[in-house]
């Protein structure tokens, strides 16, 4: 019974693992589900060490998704990403429910408005986090998802129901 503690999650089993934990946590002025989902019952010490090295650093990746939609927010050519998450909802939603104004630049009120609701852990695969992003939880279904690897480098940005 080789017990792992984790931030967040607390004391696991490594020999007798639960499929999913979660816990919320409040970062960066905002209230986020953290999940963690296991595909099998063990997993190798090694591995939650590498999980336990990401949380222990969450602030820093969670400022590092920030930059990954900043980044995908400047190139144009993105499909399927930040610029489309914006222009569905602008043309879905009336300027209220989005909560910015008409008088500024609506895309960069959006881009500050914009916040992390959940983030997945997938520890025993290539999509290790999975970040769940959006600025209106209370009227879109619709997130914008980054996911990363266990370094924190991103894999990709898509927009997701």
């Amino acid at each position: 019974m080789p017990q792992f503690t984790l931030p967040y999650f607390g004391s696991i089993d490594s020999d007798a693992l639960e499929n999913s934990y979660d816990t919320e946590i409040r970062l960066a002025g905002h209230d986020i589900r953290l999940d963690l989902n296991f595909a099998d019952k063990r997993i190798e010490l090694s591995s939650l060490q590498i999980l336990k090295k990401y949380l222990d650093n969450i602030d820093e990746h969670l400022l590092k998704t920030k930059e990954f939609i900043d980044e995908n927010y400047s190139d144009e050519d993105a499909e399927d990403g930040v610029r489309f998450y914006f222009e569905f909802h602008k043309e879905e939603s009336e300027i209220e429910e989005l909560g910015v104004n008409a008088t500024d630049d609506m895309d960069e009120q959006l881009l500050k408005k914009i916040h992390p609701i959940r983030i997945v852990f997938y520890p025993d695969s290539h999509q290790f986090a999975v970040y769940d992003y959006t600025f209106g939880e209370d009227f879109t279904n619709y997130i914008l998802v980054i996911t990363t690897d266990e370094d924190g480098d991103l894999s990709y940005i898509t927009v997701e129901s």
